[in-house]
């Protein structure tokens, strides 16, 4: 049932994304986001260098709540009851950037006149996605062949290197001179003085003495407990630490929290990359952080305790934890042990200073300047 729902409104927007095609293209930039995080830096951009053009957002209630910040001349939740408003949008745009799969575009070509560009909200992957995971291997062929057509209509993928090429390739099944090596947006604001942001957070988290882990798990399909791996991090808190626990977007605080007040609920007001700005050391999973985290040579390990049921459910890269250098375990006690060896944090961040400059092909601070250079000039 739910798939025919899915194909019939496919259908209807595939027949009004046609229609609007009769009319001529526009120049106007269409942001069509999911978190926005990488597709923002491009907005505020264009803004300022090229004020003439015309922008406009179709965005995810859920994960956007600043849409007043993007100063754009339309803005329109991503309702399946605008499908004709955001049909028109799509098909009169002449530069459209997107942040996620977005199901509508298997249902429209690119237009002659127009140009696509996926900003994906991830430099690189851990586990399996897109065609490649669990789920999707048992799906019926003819929505893993929507899948591709959706994935061959997002135009342009922006990535960090060809490592993360590489990866998203096989996961999307796309000819690698899709990709173009830019970078990621999201991150050219850390070479920029972000002094400020840095020095609210020390002040408003109150750890100008201590020293900042930031625990960062990702999204799991399965119910999933961390009370006891928060437990076991509380310790640190006594040796001169804060934790930070920075769960996924999709994920919500709980509200019974017994931790000690060094061990610390983080929530949406500020990115995860502000997070960075005053992270010691990172621990996370299958979570992409880390390929962002390198840039700022913040010592990172990877711990999973659920790790078999994980790589069942949802399928962590066969190569996992490659392609990061950094060392993953399933034991508490051998984390701890890292996260309090001065040497092996020494170490951690000299292996990823090497990485990150394999992984971008590009020096950092400078991809929403790329990506305008490419698309405006």
């Amino acid at each position: 049932m739910r798939e025919l729902l899915i194909g019939t409104y496919l259908i209807l927007f595939k027949c009004f994304y046609q229609i609007f095609c009769l009319l001529p293209v526009q120049n106007k930039t269409l942001f069509w986001v999911t978190y926005g995080d990488n597709a923002k830096p491009i907005n505020d951009r264009l803004q300022v260098q090229h004020a003439m053009e015309k922008r406009v957002l179709i965005y995810d209630m859920r994960y956007v709540d600043d849409v007043e910040s993007w100063n754009v001349a339309s803005a329109l939740p991503n309702k399946k009851r605008y499908a004709l408003r955001i049909a028109y949008l799509l098909a009169t745009s002449k530069m459209v950037f997107i942040d996620n799969y977005e199901p509508e575009f298997s249902a429209a070509d690119v237009r002659k006149e127009a140009r696509r560009a996926q900003v994906w909200h991830a430099a690189g992957t851990l586990k399996e996605f897109a065609l490649t995971a669990a789920k999707s291997r048992k799906l019926p062929l003819y929505i893993q062949e929507r899948f591709r057509k959706t994935y061959r209509n997002y135009g342009d993928f922006i990535v960090p290197g060809n490592g993360c090429a590489e990866l998203f390739a096989r996961a999307m099944d796309l000819d690698e001179d899709r990709f173009l090596y830019f970078g990621m947006p999201r991150t050219d604001y850390w070479f920029a003085k972000p002094d400020h942001t840095r020095q609210k957070l020390i002040e408003e988290l109150d750890i100008k003495h201590d020293k900042v882990l930031l625990y960062a798990p990702t999204y799991r399909e399965y119910q999933w407990d961390i009370d006891q791996t928060l437990e076991a991090l509380q310790p640190l808190t006594h040796i001169g630490w804060t934790v930070l626990i920075k769960l996924h977007p999709t994920v919500t605080i709980p509200n019974n929290q017994c931790y000690s007040e060094k061990l610390i609920f983080v929530d949406k007001r500020y990115s995860i990359n502000d997070y960075l700005l005053v992270t010691d050391a990172l621990v996370t999973d299958y979570s992409s952080i880390p390929f962002e985290a390198c840039l700022l040579d913040i010592p990172t390990f990877l711990y999973t305790p659920d790790y078999d049921k994980y790589d069942k459910e949802q399928g962590a890269l066969e190569i996992y934890p490659s392609p990061l250098p950094v060392p993953a375990t399933d034991q508490i006690d051998v984390l701890i042990s890292w996260l309090t060896s001065e040497q092996i944090l020494e170490e951690n961040r000299e292996v990823l200073q090497t990485f990150k400059r394999i992984w971008y092909e590009e020096s950092a601070g400078h991809a929403t300047e790329r990506i305008i250079d490419h698309y405006y000039k």
